[in-house]
């Protein structure tokens, strides 16, 4: 007998029924009887009956994988994959871990309502517009091209830029608790060629679309006072050069990080927060199918603005990744050279400093050609890929 797992939560969306499991798996399921699914379900059919209340157009393993993922449950079987269950996974994303829902739950319970206070609030736009005035008083006077110790430097940029990532992250984790979903799962990847922490937000898919949207961006907003806060201790610690460059470069390259990560392409959280405006959960992998089959000449009738939108999303982000790179550059070239003119040691951090800035770009440019050039498959049920976070970049960025 088939029904819906105890955990399981779904949202009706115009492209057809987003569900999700107790493991966090979340999935699009197109079908013209989609948003009937959970009447169907009501009486507990065989799976047989299930998908002859479905009928055509439908996936012969439709209610085979649902079952795997953990959506629905019968209990004339057991369950295929235990090993979503695996306290520590490794996946194509990266290495996954569970139990992201405790810090996200204590910070939603104690930092939170400070936060939201009116107190709070007046803090935190006082902090922003010190470090927008920070920002645009330019450079710290007398602050030098690069310090004394450049590996030191880069390592102190990599470990206080990858702690404010893991603020971005964690934001994203504690709004969904927030909003009463269950964050859980976060992990290490590789992202743009940097190991970099993620946590994986599917669980937001199935929120209304104003707590969908607010999630997809609270991490953004995290960034906005953490770069401010680097703006304005960099004018504050010019004494300390070191620390105040190193401050202040990560404030100008955040502020890039910042534009990228809020354009609504690329998969990244302006991406998500477009997709769940519009209410489609695959607008991405969608709209570059439709700009190559443009291409190709072989576009479906109703498709031309999302193959617009596919190629504008092409021809932006390659311009944003171009430019990201520039202001990389010009913002660190002093540190780099000096890392590659000095011994060992400093080489070896250079590689790690400028690789993964290297190959993403190398990578990223070339996976946006290569996915909009193929054309893909339709699906009717199931197209897991809609909902690969963070591969999708969905809140892996940093």
């Amino acid at each position: 007998m088939v029904r819906l797992a105890p955990d399981a939560r779904y949202r009706v969306s115009k492209r057809g029924l987003v569900l999700a499991g107790e493991t966090g798996e979340t999935v699009l399921f197109e079908h013209p009887r989609a948003a009937d699914l959970p009447d169907l379900l009501g009486d507990d059919p065989t799976s047989a009956v299930l998908v002859s209340r479905l009928g055509p157009p439908l996936d012969d393993t439709v209610v085979d994988d649902l079952l795997d993922l953990g959506i629905l449950t019968d209990r004339a079987r057991p369950q295929r994959n235990p090993s979503r269950h695996r306290s520590v996974s490794v996946t194509r994303s990266g290495l996954l871990i569970r139990g992201i829902a405790t810090p996200a739950r204590l910070l939603d319970r104690y930092l939170v309502p400070v936060l939201l206070h009116p107190a709070g609030a007046v803090a935190i736009a006082a902090v922003v517009l010190s470090g927008v005035v920070a920002l645009l008083t330019g450079r710290p006077t007398g602050l030098p091209a690069v310090s004394s110790a450049p590996a030191v430097e880069a390592l102190l940029m990599i470990t206080i830029g990858t702690a404010a990532t893991v603020c971005h992250e964690l934001a994203h984790a504690v709004a969904l608790h927030h909003f009463g979903r269950i964050p859980l799962r976060a992990g290490f990847g590789f992202y743009w060629g940097a190991l970099s922490f993620f946590v994986d937000s599917t669980p937001a898919l199935t929120l209304p679309r104003r707590q969908r949207v607010t999630q997809a961006l609270v991490g953004l907003a995290v960034d906005v006072v953490t770069t401010a806060a680097f703006a304005i201790a960099a004018h504050l610690l010019v004494s300390h050069p070191l620390i105040a460059i190193v401050l202040w470069r990560l404030a100008i390259l955040r502020c890039v990080d910042i534009a990228v990560n809020l354009a609504p392409i690329l998969q990244v959280d302006g991406h998500w927060a477009l997709a769940d405006y519009l209410d489609e959960p695959d607008l991405a992998p969608r709209a570059r199918r439709a700009a190559g089959r443009a291409l190709r000449g072989r576009l479906p009738d109703g498709q031309r603005a999302l193959a617009g939108y596919g190629v504008f999303s092409l021809i932006v982000g390659i311009a944003l990744i171009a430019i990201g790179a520039t202001v990389f550059w010009i913002n660190s070239s002093d540190l780099v050279v000096a890392l590659f003119t000095g011994d060992t040691t400093d080489i070896l951090i250079g590689v790690y400093y400028v690789g993964p800035l290297v190959l993403g770009v190398a990578f990223s440019v070339l996976g946006l050609l290569l996915e909009t050039l193929s054309v893909g498959v339709d699906r009717h049920t199931l197209p897991p890929s809609a909902f690969s976070a963070p591969d999708d970049a969905t809140h892996d960025h940093g």
